[in-house]
């Protein structure tokens, strides 16, 4: 039988007053930052040298889709990549 550690063996951390997570879970978090900051820029950056007016909505837009869920903002990644302009 699987012994499993109890609730009190858990490392756990206070990011906010009164949430606490898992280090497990922070760890998640902190990537998705990681991943949606680098999302943003690299789309933001991207539209700006093809010349884009929408650049800043595709830069701060997208990320925010994360929100609905990880898939739909890689769906709106592959959005962009068929719509951009090509060089």
């Amino acid at each position: 039988m699987i012994d499993w550690p109890s609730i009190m063996q858990v490392m756990t951390y206070e990011i906010f007053p009164g949430i606490v997570v898992a280090q497990d879970e922070l760890l998640i978090f902190i990537a998705l930052l990681i991943l949606w900051a680098t999302v943003g820029r690299w789309m933001y950056n991207d539209a700006k040298s093809r010349g884009s007016k929408w650049a800043w909505q595709w830069g701060y837009g997208t990320p925010l889709t994360i929100i609905a869920g990880l898939d739909v903002m890689l769906l709106v990644i592959v959005i962009y990549l068929l719509l951009r302009d090509s060089e």
